[in-house]
Order: C-alpha cells, then sequence, then structure tokens
C-alpha cells in the first residue's frame, strides 16, 4: 500500500466539500464540523485507496479524478464492480458494518479524496440525522444500478452493454458539455470486466463503433468523439 500524502482542512474549505452528494443539505454547522475531521489525500494512477482485506477504519468522498471498485471471482480473476466519479463516496459498507474491506479501490488517474475516520463519521451521523439520510440514499442508488447492471448482463448483447458502459463513464464527466469529444481513462480489459464479457468480444463492440466514426481507440483509454451519436444508438 503506497503511503498517503495527507492534508488537514480547516472550516475555510467549504467549497471544497460542498459538491459531494453526502454533504447535500447540509446546515453551515455541519460543514464546518465535517471540515475540522477530514483530510485530504491523494493517489497517482494505479494507486490503492484499500484493497480487500483491509481493516474498515475510514470512508472516501472523491473530489478529483476516477476511481474503480474491485473484487475478487471464485476462481481469482477481478470483477469490476463499478466506476466512480467525482463527488461519490467509497468504502461506506464495510466502515458501517464494521467489517474488511470486501472491495479494493483503486484510482484510474490521479485523484484527491476527502477521508474521514470511522469514529467521527459515526459522531458526525448521530449528530446530524440529515446526513443519515444522505448515505441511505447513497447506498440505495448503488444497489439500484448493481441491479441494473446484473440485468443488462443477462439481457443484452455484448454490443450494447459496451454502449451503456461508455454512456455511463462518460455521465461522470459532469463538467463536458453533451456535444464535445471525451477521453475515457480506461483499459479495455477494464471495460470487459465492468460489461462481464471476454477482452475480445468487448474490442469487436469498440471497434464497430470506432468503423461507425462513434469513438477512437487509444493507449489505456477510448475517445469519443461523437457522444450525442453514441447516446441515440
Amino acid at each position: 500500500m503506497p503511503l498517503e500524502t495527507e492534508t488537514s482542512y480547516g472550516p475555510s474549505a467549504l467549497s471544497f466539500t460542498d459538491r459531494h452528494k453526502l454533504l447535500r443539505g447540509m446546515s453551515q454547522q455541519a460543514l464546518h464540523q465535517f471540515n475540522a475531521m477530514m483530510r485530504t489525500t491523494k493517489r497517482r494512477r494505479g494507486e490503492w485507496i484499500f484493497v480487500i482485506g483491509d481493516p474498515p477504519d475510514s470512508i472516501y468522498l472523491l473530489q478529483e479524478g476516477r476511481i474503480k471498485m474491485t473484487a475478487l471471482a471464485e476462481d481469482g480473476h477481478e470483477v469490476l464492480h463499478e466506476i466512480i466519479g467525482p463527488g461519490d463516496i467509497l468504502g461506506e459498507t464495510s466502515t458501517i458494518l464494521g467489517i474488511p474491506r470486501t472491495t479494493s479501490a483503486q484510482a484510474l488517474e490521479d485523484s484527491l479524496l476527502c477521508k474521514i475516520r470511522r469514529k467521527d463519521f459515526e459522531s458526525l451521523l448521530s449528530a446530524h440525522p440529515e446526513m443519515s439520510l444522505q448515505l441511505l440514499k447513497s447506498v440505495g442508488l448503488r444497489l439500484k444500478k448493481a441491479e441494473a447492471q446484473l440485468l443488462n448482463v443477462i439481457c443484452n448483447d455484448v454490443s450494447t452493454r459496451v454502449r451503456e458502459a461508455l454512456i455511463d463513464l462518460i455521465a461522470i464527466e459532469a463538467r463536458r458539455r453533451p456535444d464535445q469529444p471525451v477521453r475515457i481513462a480506461i483499459t479495455q480489459q477494464d471495460l470487459a470486466n465492468l460489461v462481464g464479457a471476454s477482452r475480445q468480444k468487448t474490442w469487436q463492440a469498440l471497434k464497430q463503433l470506432e468503423s461507425s466514426s462513434v469513438l477512437r481507440l487509444m493507449y489505456r483509454g477510448i475517445l469519443v468523439t461523437a457522444p450525442h451519436r453514441l447516446r441515440n444508438g
């Protein structure tokens, strides 16, 4: 596990945290309290935030970058659960339940996160019930997304799954205008793991989109040149 680069944050940093889904609708007092408790931590591309089996000592809120959440199948191969972007929370389930990490979190690009210790997080939830509601919503949305992914694997072919996964990944780029090309920093193997398909079939689906001038394959990434055409099928 790489050494963490951490910085203490004080109450003047409210603009740093108010974009996070967990903190929406929070009072100024709650935001000040959160800022007093949290630390920032940085990860370079490829570095781990936590791995399976780690103690659940903290939760994280992603400020910048993208993180992939993975687990291991019974045969030992990596299963990619999801890719999360700025504003999302990670590590909350194991932290709340008090059990070792059941997933691993790895930076897909240089990332900046807020980190808060478990005991501090629990005190915040006790003092501010509105945060508990936001956390419940976050967990519910994640379960709903997992159900949709399972249904997608069962009901749709690889081409459809690849297209829908790319649409979801584009949505993470919140600052991008809808008509602008966007580069997705993901390998073809990670995309194959995300859609539950072989790398070969995933590559074939991508090549079809590339031949239709929807995207261009790049080293360790995919440039979607026509996002509107991707969404409209």
